[in-house]
């Protein structure tokens, strides 16, 4: 009778994992793969502003994590320009990318840095730059839903990609005239990503407290 239950709930438990992996679209083997773990199809836009910041250049890190164990040495892991959902230009809004970067050991996370450039354009346009993740000898695509992420950037006030569902809790409703205020009284602009807003959480809720008194 205890081998017939150990049987049935090791059967369950496989169907619950198989499962799990067919609702994410893994097609992760059991070799190294990897995914933006930010940024899903719904989901794969970070935005960025120059407004607030006394800088011509700066560096959004896109998150890339490792499904399967530690690594034991450096792997290569590549990327791509989507040209067709990019518009902005390498070497003029952006440095052009490396097509292969380290992903170190013992972590399972990788910071992708995309440095992007205070150009003019950025005072009139909002420009768009696609990355994907793309298959190597080194990693998999552990989820295909998970291998896209885009970064739309300006240098006019645009409502932070964290907004909805981080950044409203704290500060209320988003409006551009509240975004101005609240960088003004705050001295500084709003995170622009979730990385950003945990560093320094109990700081940004102590600003929404001072904003929404003011409002």
């Amino acid at each position: 009778m205890m081998k017939k239950i150990f049987f049935t709930i090791a059967i369950l438990s496989s169907l619950v994992v198989f499962s799990c992996e067919n609702e994410s679209g893994g097609v992760f083997t059991g070799s190294p793969a990897i995914y933006f773990s930010d940024f899903s199809d719904k989901t794969d836009s970070v935005t960025y502003s120059f407004i607030g910041k006394n800088k011509e250049f700066d560096t959004v890190f896109l998150n890339v994590r490792l499904l399967g164990y530690k690594l034991e040495s450096p792997k290569k892991l590549r990327v791509r320009i989507v040209e067709e959902k990019t518009t902005a230009v390498a070497g003029q809004h952006y440095e052009a990318l490396h097509q292969e970067y380290d992903f170190i050991p013992n972590t399972f996370d990788y910071k992708l840095p995309v440095v992007l450039k205070k150009h003019s354009d950025l005072n009139n346009s909002t420009f768009v730059l696609a990355v994907q993740l793309v298959e190597s000898d080194d990693f998999k695509i552990a989820f295909a839903d998970k291998a896209n992420a885009r970064i739309k950037f300006s240098n006019i006030i645009m409502k932070p990609g964290i907004w909805d569902a981080t950044l409203a809790p704290v500060f209320g409703v988003y409006s551009k005239t509240k975004h101005q205020i609240c960088m003004d009284i705050m001295g500084r602009p709003f995170p622009e990503t979730l990385l950003e807003f945990n560093l320094e959480r109990n700081a940004w809720r102590n600003f929404g407290w001072i904003c929404n008194a003011y409002f």
